[in-house]
């Protein structure tokens, strides 16, 4: 036989096979299914949780999250029952997917919204109808479309009119996905089948919840469904690595090594550092710390400015296993030495530059450790083997090197001391998955990738400042541009201007001073503005995107919820498709992977979709507790959701509105009054993006309490008119301040966050009473 005919055969063998099975598989639909579960398991790290959810006989609905292409595909192998797929007729267009459909073409109900045929989408949901009081499992997708950002869209009401048709009551079954947004088949990052594959196996998990019966709404099902993408991703966090996993993973990467991934501009001599160059540094840091440092795993303390140094110091004790404490060094005497008490310091790492401009006084008994003495003692020859090391080791050896453990823990990674705002600080124990978490959700919710530049001047002693501004950073392997001072406008501005940066997050009484002080041109490559901390007026987002040309968006968090719940993301407008990621005066929509939820302040009875409650938090995110206070921390865990004691509400779109804090309402003659929303129908009415009056309430004989007005020198001459506009807006009358009680001060205390010191204007409000 001539070799070119063996040669031929050779190659035609396997083509042949592939053939003869794409026939039998055509024929026998169920080898496919085998097949497919062979290549999913392979492909992926594949999971499914609570199938019993799904009942042995009998209809059931199934209404899932849609991320990816393949969502309906990786179905087809969870379900323990065969599944009657709903889709949209539009989908066959697409030859390749005309192709896949073609598989289970007896498996699909095709839903032609678009057709000019007079009742077309009802035979549609009189279709799936029929199909569930057959007693078939119905997979619908109610968002009626991929996700363009990571958020769920709204759901449509057309599974509540299959309800209604459908004979009997029949199970709704809310399933999550996770793990295929970001894939070569999602809209993540780039278009689909446009760019590379994920390397490695990543991880695709199905979660299914229980039932929901009684013909729920469709707002219900979305919340259910978000529900059980936290349960998912709570689960899910057991199996993250942690940030500084994945920042030697980041860092080892070839293209990283050299990149500059670090500029610190606070000493006024610019510093810069390659991710590789980092790596190194934080390295011999941690092997010189394991030494200075007392054995066991107590806290310690780090007195640094946000910059280089601090980044450095927060990694290096991570690779040790040491929760860090970062100290505010903005806060009072009275609140530092709170947090070396609670904490029960025994050594505290700052460097004599900083000392010197901001002397800490530590206890007795507390010992610092100077960055200075570190620097000195690691040598040329241990920074030299540590650098071929990432040069020629893969990243999972580094990581074994340095000590690190391959997943999260429930271990305190940090310890945040709140504010003191309203009180002493609490101190917030935030574990390895509780960051991981965090930062996860955030890189998926929010449009970052490593080509960003991020400004980074809060300071990592504020959560946001910390999770964002430090860890998601160096996660995602975006440069990060250091400043300690974010009300130092001309300097903020400046840097922007000249390392282009395009993400960076703020406080409003910090976008009030950039809006000052800073050139037109400043901002013009920031790309997302996320605004958290405090209430961004509407008004004042207006005016900064006028000047500079982004449009600030408002986030929501706190501290412990590590601390990021939702944002507001750019709107999406691509091809003819347009989603909402913005609605002004709302908070955004969670993060993949965290649920919100209101609940009743007294009864702590969950209320339906719409209504106002005490906003309650569910997520990977959610903090361990309140250091060493399990009574405190039992008072505002529920059930596993976090009770934040902020006043709002969730919609029926998915965005949060917070109106108000339960701890901000003042109690005149028995009625409840919000002074936050008192505050902003006030700073509506002066028409000015800047905060000019502050609103607390003191003691009174007669009504048990009444309202007391701070306001700035410049609102004086228009306080009549707001006071009387607030009536004529049909305010009841407990709500409009008095103007004998209204008092003039040179200006609002404020904590190092920016946020209004709520606990000296009471303060402040009590001395004029």
């Amino acid at each position: 036989m001539p070799i070119l005919a063996v040669v031929a055969l050779i190659l035609m063998a396997p083509v042949a096979a592939l053939v003869a099975f794409l026939a039998v598989a055509w024929m026998f639909p169920s080898l496919l299914r085998t097949l497919w579960w062979v290549l999913l398991h392979t492909r992926y790290r594949f999971r499914v949780h609570h199938q019993e959810s799904i009942p042995k006989t009998g209809p059931a609905l199934l209404v899932c999250n849609h991320t990816c292409y393949i969502d309906w595909m990786i179905f087809w192998v969870s379900s323990p029952r065969p599944v009657r797929y709903v889709m949209w007729a539009g989908y066959q267009k697409n030859p390749v997917l005309r192709f896949f459909l073609s598989w289970v073409r007896h498996r699909l109900v095709l839903l032609d919204n678009r057709s000019t045929r007079p009742h077309a989408i009802a035979d549609s949901l009189k279709a799936v109808a029929a199909a569930l009081d057959a007693g078939e499992v119905v997979l619908v997708y109610p968002e009626g479309r991929l996700s363009r950002n990571g958020q769920m869209l709204p759901f449509g009401r057309g599974i509540e009119l299959v309800l209604r048709m459908a004979k009997g009551d029949v199970p709704v079954i809310p399933a999550a996905t996770t793990g295929t947004w970001g894939s070569f088949f999602s809209h993540k990052d780039g278009p689909i089948l446009r760019k590379w594959p994920r390397w490695g196996r990543p991880k695709v998990s199905v979660w299914f919840g229980p039932p929901l019966l009684n013909k729920p709404t469709a707002t219900a099902v979305r919340a259910a469904v978000t529900e059980a993408r936290a349960d998912l991703a709570i689960h899910d966090s057991r199996a993250l690595p942690t940030v500084f996993h994945q920042f030697v993973r980041t860092a080892t990467r070839r293209r990283n090594v050299f990149r500059p991934g670090f500029v610190d501009s606070a000493t006024g001599v610019e510093r810069r550092l390659t991710f590789g160059q980092a790596l190194v540094a934080t390295w011999c840091l941690s092997s010189w710390l394991r030494r200075k440092l007392p054995p066991g795993n107590q806290p310690v303390g780090v007195w640094l400015p946000t910059g280089l140094g601090s980044a450095l110091v927060n990694l290096a004790l991570g690779y040790l296993g040491r929760p860090t404490v970062n100290l505010n060094y903005t806060a009072g005497r009275d609140s530092v030495e709170s947090a070396v008490r609670q904490a029960e310091l025994k050594v505290v790492i700052t460097a004599k530059r900083f000392i010197d401009k901001v002397p800490v006084d530590l206890p007795a008994g507390v010992e610092s450790i100077l960055l200075e003495d570190a620097l000195a003692a690691i040598g040329k020859p241990a920074k030299l083997l540590r650098f071929l090391a990432i040069l020629t080791l893969p990243s999972w050896i580094v990581a074994r090197l340095i000590g690190l453990p391959r997943t999260a823990t429930d271990a305190a990674q940090t310890i945040i001391f709140s504010s003191g705002s309203t009180g002493e600080p609490k101190g917030v124990v935030l574990s390895q998955r509780n960051i991981a978490g965090n930062v996860q959700g955030f890189i998926d919710g929010a449009p970052i990738t490593d080509a960003d530049v991020m400004l980074a001047t809060l300071p990592f002693f504020h959560s946001f400042g910390y999770t964002v501004c430090l860890w998601a950073a160096v996660c995602i392997g975006a440069r990060s541009v250091y400043y300690p001072d974010p009300r130092a406008a001309k300097e903020v501005g400046e840097l922007c201007r000249k390392h282009a940066g395009t993400l960076m997050m703020a406080t409003a009484t910090f976008l009030r001073f950039y809006l000052r002080r800073c050139d037109v041109e400043d901002f013009r490559t920031m790309k997302l503005l996320i605004c958290g901390a405090e209430k961004l007026p509407v008004k004042l987002a207006q005016e900064f995107q006028a000047k500079f040309g982004v449009l600030p968006l408002e986030g929501y968090g706190c501290t412990e919820v590590s601390p990021v719940v939702s944002t507001n993301v750019p709107d999406v407008h691509v091809s003819g498709v347009q989603q909402t990621g913005n609605t002004l005066g709302t908070v955004g929509q969670p993060l993949p992977g965290v649920a919100a939820k209101a609940f009743h302040p007294d009864t702590l009875i969950a209320l339906p979709v719409g209504e106002e409650g005490n906003i309650g938090i569910k997520g990977p995110n959610v903090m361990l507790g309140y250091w060493k206070q399990p009574d405190r921390t039992a008072q505002v865990i529920h059930n596993g959701w976090y009770l934040t004691g902020d006043v709002g509400r969730v919609e029926p779109t998915g965005f949060i509105r917070i109106t108000g804090r339960i701890s901000r309402f003042a109690k005149i003659a028995g009625e409840m009054v919000p002074l936050e929303r008192l505050e902003h129908e006030m700073q509506e009415l002066f028409g000015t993006g800047e905060r000019l009056v502050a609103v607390s309430a003191v003691a009174d004989e007669k009504r048990g309490e009444r309202l007391v007005v701070l306001y700035l020198p410049e609102a004086a001459s228009r306080l009549d008119a707001v006071l009387d506009g607030l009536a004529r807006q049909g305010l009841p009358n407990l709500w409009v301040p008095d103007r004998r009680h209204c008092y003039e001060i040179a200006a609002f205390p404020a904590l190092g966050s920016g946020k209004l010191d709520l606990k000296a204007v009471g303060e402040l409000a009590k001395s004029f009473a």
